[in-house]
């Protein structure tokens, strides 16, 4: 049997961190729902939590990369509901 690369492993570990990532907070998400919160105040809160976390953890530049890729994506269908990580 051949053995993954350490590139292949290092994909897959990634895609599974992402996977996890989002049934975290998919389920924060539908427990915010059930307690009556607006899904536009979770996104708005999200986005300011996530932008303000990766600037302080990472960098201001990291953040701003990440908005700045913001409409491409949208474009490329990324957060379309039925679409599923690769």
């Amino acid at each position: 049997m051949l053995q993954p690369t350490q590139d292949k492993l290092d994909q897959l570990i990634l895609e599974e961190k992402k996977r996890v990532a989002l049934e975290f907070f998919s389920e924060a998400w539908a427990a915010a729902i059930d307690e009556g919160i607006e899904p536009s105040i979770l996104a708005e809160t999200a986005m300011f939590t996530a932008i303000s976390r990766l600037s302080e953890e990472a960098s201001e530049k990291a953040a701003s990369d990440l908005v700045e890729q913001l409409p491409q994506r949208f474009e490329c269908g990324d957060f379309l509901a039925n679409r599923s990580l690769q």
